[in-house]
């Protein structure tokens, strides 16, 4: 079974700190295509499939498909992970986080450094396996967080404790937008977060204790962002 470890299990939120985007219309998701179905069990129609959706990075431990409308993305890790995904671009960075709960924040820049737009993840829809108590005004599945939101993700106890699935509306991702994304898995005997551009090993703010703290559910007071991830685009 998973740890519960991570930040989201001590808060005390409050829904004023909500950030949904609630005027938008996101893509209705019966346009995601029969072979997907986000679950946490990453099916072999997930992965073969180039007619719905194509490849934009394939590798062992992860892969991120993208269609019209969507972008997907599936974590086949070998130990137990939880997914953060990074949109980054030159004005905001906005994490998406799946955990034993999903939550987004969003930093915003100001004279070179990206600050958050909150202190502390709302948890709007929480894994009801793991959380005692729900969030009072929070949603009770991960399609009814996307129509907040506009993207969503398996959470602990969906599927395999190995694998995680998230699916992002585009409208999410501009042309000018990056993703990274990190995850957890085992390397030559050693368990460790990886953060990933593509295939290539990246950090956010070339700070460990920063990066980490975001995969882990914290948010942390501003990020000094890696110039270089930019550059890349």
């Amino acid at each position: 079974m998973k740890s519960m470890t991570f930040a989201a299990l001590s808060l005390v939120v409050s829904i004023g700190h909500l950030n949904a985007q609630d005027s938008t219309q996101w893509k209705d998701l019966k346009y995601l295509g029969d072979q997907y179905n986000i679950n946490g069990s990453i099916s072999v129609e997930e992965v073969v499939d180039t007619t719905q959706m194509k490849f934009v990075v394939k590798s062992e431990r992860f892969f991120i498909k993208k269609s019209q409308d969507f972008t997907y993305i599936g974590i086949r890790s070998n130990t137990s992970t939880i997914l953060n995904t990074y949109l980054i671009n030159e004005e905001t960075i906005k994490v998406l986080h799946s955990s034993a709960a999903l939550g987004q924040v969003n930093f915003v820049k100001e004279n070179e450094i990206y600050k958050p737009t909150k202190t502390e993840f709302d948890w709007i829809y929480r894994d009801p396996l793991a959380w005692q108590e729900m969030h009072s005004k929070g949603v009770g599945s991960i399609q009814e967080f996307y129509h907040l939101f506009g993207w969503m993700a398996t959470t602990w106890h969906s599927g395999s404790y190995r694998e995680i699935e998230m699916l992002i509306e585009n409208t999410l991702i501009t042309n000018n937008t990056i993703i990274v994304i990190s995850y957890t898995s085992k390397e030559g005997g050693i368990s460790d977060i990886r953060f990933k551009m593509g295939k290539d090993d990246v950090s956010i703010s070339n700070n460990a204790l920063i990066d980490n703290q975001l995969h882990n559910g914290y948010i942390p007071l501003s990020i000094n962002l890696n110039k270089k991830l930019l550059n890349q685009n």
